[in-house]
């Protein structure tokens, strides 16, 4: 289930570092959602429902400053 795999990766990105530094090097943003076998759509799902989850706005912020970050890809 792809929605189960981009809400993985948004879990490990918020908190591993060594993880974005990779998808940094990647050769673009779609290689790199290709090989961790989401979409973009699923992504900003996977994203929002991080959100609906967090309880102070710095929880929230974590997962505003990843999308921006994803964005930037």
């Amino acid at each position: 289930m792809a929605i189960g795999k981009a809400m993985e990766f948004v879990k490990q990105a918020s908190i591993d570092k060594e993880l974005r530094s990779k998808c940094n090097k990647s050769e673009s943003k779609a290689e790199l959602m290709k090989s961790m076998d989401f979409t973009e759509i699923e992504f900003d799902d996977a994203i929002n429902m991080r959100l609906v989850k967090c309880q102070t706005y710095e929880q929230a912020e974590i997962y505003q400053q990843l999308k921006l970050w994803f964005l930037q890809l």
